[in-house]
């Protein structure tokens, strides 16, 4: 199957897309393949590369895919935002008795 794009002929052969890189290290991504991805015209993207790999996905794909490993390492008891405040509270704390045993004591003043 071949799809012409823009005088740029793209061939699928077994599901791998042939491209070519061209002026300034652009590569077009067929039609076809931009629709299945949900990728629309000014839409940011993110681009990773792992072990070789490029990794091209929309910005809202990555953050949901982030979201849920982050979600496979917390914990599923209590409230995150109610954990992540009393953690602050706690440290709050901590620095006001170091703080206070820090400061020296105005013996005039007694």
């Amino acid at each position: 199957m071949n799809f012409m794009a823009k005088k740029q002929k793209f061939a699928v052969e077994n599901g791998f897309w042939r491209v070519s890189m061209g002026a300034g290290g652009r590569v077009v991504i067929p039609a076809a393949v931009r629709d299945v991805l949900g990728f629309a015209e000014g839409e940011p993207l993110v681009l990773t590369v792992d072990d070789g790999t490029v990794r091209i996905e929309t910005y809202a794909r990555n953050v949901e895919r982030l979201r849920a490993q982050v979600r496979t390492m917390i914990r599923p008891t209590g409230d995150l935002v109610d954990r992540f405040l009393a953690d602050k509270r706690a440290e709050a704390a901590r620095e006001d008795e170091w703080v206070q045993a820090d400061t020296p004591v105005d013996r005039a003043a007694e």
